[in-house]
């Protein structure tokens, strides 16, 4: 499950880094099209919503949040990662459940490659990727 799963963090990280790339490619910043709140860029439909957004191209859903910026690139939850292989078309026929997603990020957090968001001493199921090397 664990290899399955840092290949799952993989494309998800690719998705989002593609994603950012092309903006850039176009000229544009992303806190402009935080404003414009929806819209579509090179494929990609956008929706910024409170801290996160969420990303469809192809019919795959990528939802990442971006708050708060903490120094942690990426950011999501297991819903978001269980969205994310669910509507792949490289994955949706795998059938692992919410808490199996969950318990194995659990598993990445004791493995440090993962940390649990943390604002004034309580910790939150929001995982997040200090270095998206890690997973390459």
């Amino acid at each position: 499950m664990i290899k399955f799963l840092e290949e799952v963090i993989r494309a998800y990280i690719e998705f989002i880094e593609d994603y950012k790339c092309l903006i850039k490619s176009q000229g544009k910043d992303e806190a402009i099209l935080r404003k414009e709140r929806k819209g579509e860029i090179g494929g990609h439909k956008f929706w910024y919503h409170g801290a996160g957004c969420r990303l469809e191209k192809e019919g795959v859903i990528c939802e990442f949040d971006y708050l708060p910026e903490n120094g942690f690139p990426v950011k999501f939850t297991n819903w978001e990662i269980y969205e994310f292989i669910n509507s792949h078309n490289k994955w949706k026929e795998v059938k692992y459940s919410l808490d199996d997603i969950h318990a194995a990020l659990l598993n990445l957090v004791e493995r440090n490659k993962l940390f649990l968001l943390e604002i004034e001493g309580v910790k939150f199921p929001i995982f997040q990727i200090k270095n998206t090397d890690v997973f390459k």
